[in-house]
């Protein structure tokens, strides 16, 4: 036993105690710290003298009227890095005030409590500083984030003076253990489609730049697009404008903005996802710009395209209004819940037949060929149709029913089919969790999950049902109308399109795509599960059919940690066994989200992508460190490890199969490029690394195999020919 001298151990003791103080997030200290900023409604002073805890300067509010001093941060933390909140607290002229506590994400509480409960007996004293403790374990604080802290008034009562002072949370000093990953190629072998790596809307750059093979042409704009003219309807995005496209006119339909993004997409070897319209009517009679609710004939609304803005530009138009009202300002047109009503859908649409679809199809084939020859091979069946009586309220303001979304579906799927037998055909394109279950018209009955229209249909969840409906069909007709379910999915904490403040719970609800476990920490408050319920869905009531997720996000393209989401995103779509997917949108050219994709499509700058058959990973802390691993056509052996911790840590990694070589590593992390990171051996298959802060690694080793024909010759592959098994 080695023995350590007094002094030695005092400063070792200090510097560790100095280290876990210095990682203290410290809130207040004579002024606001660590970029938090000051959101406080109550009478307050941030610089107040005298009677302090510790000097010069201490905060002095008003705890009157449910009124609270409330700090922000832009950014957000880690609830498992911290012990506790603390924080002094004195009367000033009175003790006793009666406060709330409150820890939030974005303004929604993780914890909310009276601070009497963490104070001495007796709670604020007028005579002495009392410190609140505020354990985060016995908070339930573990699994969240969070980048607020509020102090308000309990009550409307005018209480006595308080100050506060010294408020930090308590960094957790007690280092994680290692996480233990471990691979076994040989085991839960499955193709990962490379239809996955998918986005909407890829300029020709992108797609050359990144290789994104699947480009989809969709969103509200494409619900009423007409081909002909080559004009959109903004929708409820935009005041429901029409809007025309910048071509020529006189060559329509050839060079409009759908025939340039099927034939530059096609050109860069991407395949194309189609959003054909169901609703029955599309933008038109011309290319002139048109809106759906004027003021003009409708009466006032809420906001006009004017009005939106503080200073309206010279080239908005004040006619144009938001559909919204009252009807103390409009009786005549305004309904009782707000809505304009009574308008003419012939304002900015005509009505159209199935041939309109079936003539698009057509011309697609004429410009490019059928989707046999290199043509479009995927349709998808509008766009998000359960929300017709919201985004496009101003044609369509009944809420769709399962019959409705179903019936006007099948009719275009038939024209699709009848066009071209090979073509595979998407919907029913819900738009997130609720239409998985119910109906728009369920919805509007104040139900998200259940309601008459569910009950009506044997109380099947509307996906499940819609399912059923199409093996029905193919039962009956021999052909199969839909061949891909496919659904929209967009976290609803704030996270799919959140900055960094998200941090902490994006990086937690990747899990509602896969954990039946997670519950969503959102207002959805169940496990979501997304794809092992399609999975099931599927099998029980349509077995064949594909899993399609054509729009989804995980975060702003310039979060850090929306990058490390989406690379953990395209990783489990690879595992979980989705068959297509596509983002939306396209992440930005340069940006940290681009950087993952480009982990498995372009990881080395070279082509190098990260392709193949998903086998066997297991992380003893997938919240921790998520671990993926994917077995190369050629016998590479990737490793996919993303630490999403906000400290490093160290991972030990076997692998039960023989290896030949080093692993290779890349890597990118918040503040550097994704590009080489070294090597590292792993001899008997064993490797240990530490993965950086919210990181994202790939390591790609080479399985040991027996290739007998290593120059090429009787067609020896790496599957042929590997020691391991298949």
């Amino acid at each position: 036993m080695r023995l350590v001298h007094p002094t030695t151990l005092a400063l070792l003791l200090a510097s560790i105690a100095g280290s876990a103080i210095a990682q203290n997030l410290v809130v207040y200290d004579n002024a606001l710290q660590s970029g938090f900023e000051d959101w406080s409604w109550a009478t307050r002073n941030l610089a107040a003298t005298g009677d302090v805890h510790s000097a010069p300067n201490a905060i002095s509010w008003e705890p009157d009227n449910w009124q609270g001093i409330f700090f922000h941060s832009a950014n957000g933390f880690e609830c498992g890095d911290y012990l506790s909140l603390r924080f002094w607290v004195k009367g000033i002229g009175g003790g006793g005030q009666q406060v709330t506590v409150a820890i939030l994400l974005n303004s929604n509480a993780v914890a909310s409590v009276d601070l009497d409960d963490y104070l001495p007996a007796g709670g604020v004293s007028a005579s002495e500083w009392r410190e609140a403790v505020l354990p985060f374990a016995d908070l339930g604080l573990v699994d969240c984030g969070f980048n607020e802290v509020v102090l308000q008034a309990a009550t409307a009562a005018n209480q006595a003076t308080m100050r506060v002072d010294d408020v930090r949370f308590v960094f957790d000093p007690t280092p994680p253990p290692p996480v233990a990953i471990a691979v076994d190629p040989a085991l839960d072998r499955r193709p990962i489609s490379d239809l996955i790596y998918g986005v909407n809307f890829a300029t020709p750059e992108q797609l050359a730049t990144v290789g994104y093979p699947l480009n989809r042409w969709g969103g509200n704009g494409t619900t009423r697009y007409n081909w002909q003219l080559d004009v959109h309807n903004s929708a409820f995005d935009w005041f429901y404008f029409n809007y025309a496209a910048e071509n020529d006119p006189e060559n329509l339909p050839v060079g409009s903005e759908s025939d340039r993004f099927i034939r530059d997409s096609r050109g860069a070897g991407a395949e194309v996802v189609l959003t054909l319209p169901t609703i029955g009517r599309v933008a038109g009679p011309d290319r002139e710009r048109r809106w759906g609710y004027s003021k003009t004939l409708y009466g006032p609304q809420t906001v006009d395209e004017c009005s939106y803005f503080s200073s309206p530009p010279a080239w908005c138009n004040a006619d144009a209004g938001n559909g919204l009202c009252t009807q103390a300002s409009n009786p005549q047109h305004c309904s009782a819940d707000g809505h304009i009503q009574g308008n003419d859908p012939n304002d900015t649409t005509v009505p159209v037949a199935t041939s309109f679809v079936s003539d698009w199809l057509t011309f697609v084939s004429s410009r490019v060929g059928p989707s046999s020859r290199g043509g479009v091979r995927y349709f998808s069946l509008d766009n998000e149709p359960m929300l017709w009586n919201s985004t496009h309220r101003d044609i369509h303001p009944q809420a769709p029913t399962y019959d409705e979304v179903w019936t006007r579906g099948l009719a275009i799927a038939a024209a699709v089919k009848a066009h071209d037998p090979a073509a595979k055909v998407l919907g029913p394109d819900t738009w997130g969790w609720c239409d998985l279950w119910s109906s728009a018209a369920d919805a509007a009955l104040g139900s998200c999950v259940d309601g008459p229209d569910r009950q009506a249909h044997g109380g099947l969840p509307f996906v499940a049902w819609y399912l059923q409906q199409s093996c029905a069909r193919l039962a009956a007709t021999g052909v199969r109308p839909v061949d891909y379910v496919d659904v929209h999915y967009y976290p609803q904490s704030g996270e799919a399109f959140g900055d960094e403040s998200y941090a902490a719970v994006r990086l937690k609800s990747t899990r509602e795509l896969w954990d039946p476990t997670y519950t969503s920490a959102s207002w959805i408050g169940s496990p979501v599960k997304l794809i092992p319920q399609l999975h099931a869905w599927v099998d029980t009531y349509c077995p064949g059919t594909r899993l399609a997720l054509t729009e989804y996000s995980w975060g702003d393209d310039a979060a850090p940690s929306g990058a490390l989401a989406q690379a953990e995103v395209l990783a489990i779509l690879g595992r979980e066994g989705v068959d297509l997917a596509t983002r939306w949108v396209v992440p930005a050219t340069g940006s940290k989200t681009e950087e993952a994709f480009k982990l498995f499509l372009n990881y080395n700058g070279s082509g190098g992508k990260t392709l193949g058959d998903r086998v066997r990973s297991i992380s003893s802390d997938a919240t921790a460190v998520g671990a993926f691993a994917i077995r190369g056509h050629d016998d590479s052996l990737y490793l996919l490890l993303f630490n999403k911790s906000t400290a490093p840590r160290d991972v030990q990694v076997s692998v039960n199969a023989a290896l030949t070589g080093t692993f290779a590593l890349y890597r990118f992390t918040a503040t550097t490029a994704l590009g080489p990171a070294g090597t590292v051996a792993a001899p008997g298959g064993a490797m240990t690394l530490t993965l950086p802060a919210r990181s994202a690694t790939l390591a790609r080793a080479r399985l040991t195999s027996n290739r007998i024909f290593g120059d090429g010759f009787e067609g020896g592959t790496g599957l042929s020919w590997s020691t391991i098994a298949p």
